[in-house]
């Protein structure tokens, strides 16, 4: 069974250094993707987690395989970070 990734470049590299050869930058390649048999787990990065949203939610609902991973973007990452920090230190929820 495979890894593959729809990523941004930045995302694609870092997966094939770890030696991810199925990577793509489109996200056309979702739905050819989940349909194969040989990938057990697609990584799909932020940006393209958001416009995937109801065919991430469908294949989840509808198979079990490959499991898809959502990578938060790096901005969206940061910003919870520093919330959790707060609500921590403070006790208050921010919004």
């Amino acid at each position: 069974m495979k890894i593959a990734v729809i990523g941004d470049k930045d995302t694609i590299a870092l997966f094939r250094m770890a030696g991810v050869s199925e990577c793509y930058g489109e996200e056309e390649k979702f739905d050819e993707i989940v349909k194969r048999d040989d990938i057990a787990i697609l990584v799909v990065s932020g940006k393209f987690c958001n416009r995937l949203r109801s065919k991430i939610v469908y294949h989840r609902l509808a198979k079990n395989l490959p499991i898809i991973v959502e990578l938060p973007e790096k901005k969206e990452e940061w910003e919870d970070t520093i919330r959790k920090l707060i609500v921590r230190a403070v006790g208050v929820e921010v919004e």
